[in-house]
């Protein structure tokens, strides 16, 4: 309210979306752009990741600036390559790829994958093949049908969302999963990941591998409450 001392809302409409105001003037994107998000939450993100920044401008704290670049920039003009290049994962789907042994390891991908598995059958109405094998097996078409219609009619916000998750957990299963609300981002993660966490209760970890998938873990959450707020409006 006006007299009572409080800053202005950074986040403002701006024709059918809202931007962020940075000393008065709109944010734009890399390629200078107006940077406009469909929704107020989205903005409220971005303008608190703009409110925390000090002397120096760091990229790496301002996950939800860096969708929206990329969505303006880049998925907007490339939208239907970028949906051919997440369709591309559905034949070598990490949960669809099993081991047979050792038994801990199956049953560790069981408990963190079927469930994914059973998510997707229900969503989608398809059947997912499973092998234990090397080889790489042919998903039944109407499967990748499905797969793919769905990638296809993720508007750009969700399709940045949906391939940021995809390429981090080599799923579409997983990305459709956390993009659509299905699962939060702690199940991503420990789904995405459960071979190498086997391996790290046998063998322990290094630091460099805890600091890369702290930073993987990092993009999951992001990823997941960047999908909030879109969903948020």
């Amino acid at each position: 309210m006006a007299g009572d001392g409080a800053a202005p809302d950074p986040a403002t409409p701006a024709g059918a979306g809202w931007t962020v105001l940075l000393d008065g003037r709109g944010l734009r994107t890399p390629a200078k752009a107006p940077l406009v998000v469909p929704g107020r939450a989205l903005a409220r993100l971005i303008a608190d990741e703009w409110a925390a920044q000090e002397t120096h401008i760091a990229p790496e704290t301002m996950p939800a600036t860096k969708l929206a670049n990329v969505v303006i920039d880049r998925v907007v003009p490339h939208r239907a390559q970028i949906a051919a290049e997440l369709a591309g994962y559905i034949g070598t789907d990490l949960v669809c790829y099993r081991a047979d042994n050792p038994k801990e390891l199956a049953a560790l991908q069981a408990r963190h994958w079927d469930p994914l598995v059973d998510w997707a059958r229900t969503r989608y109405d398809i059947h997912l093949v499973t092998t234990t094998g090397l080889l790489a097996v042919d998903q039944p078409p109407a499967t990748v049908e499905r797969l793919t219609r769905a990638i296809e009619a993720a508007d750009p916000w969700r399709l940045a969302v949906l391939h940021g998750a995809v390429t981090t957990a080599g799923s579409v299963v997983i990305g459709l999963a956390l993009a659509e609300a299905g699962i939060d981002a702690a199940t991503a993660y420990d789904a995405a990941f459960a071979d190498e966490h086997f391996q790290i209760a046998r063998w322990g970890e290094d630091a460099e591998q805890a600091e890369r998938l702290a930073l993987l873990r990092r993009d999951l959450d992001d990823l997941a409450r960047i999908r909030d707020a879109l969903n948020a409006g």
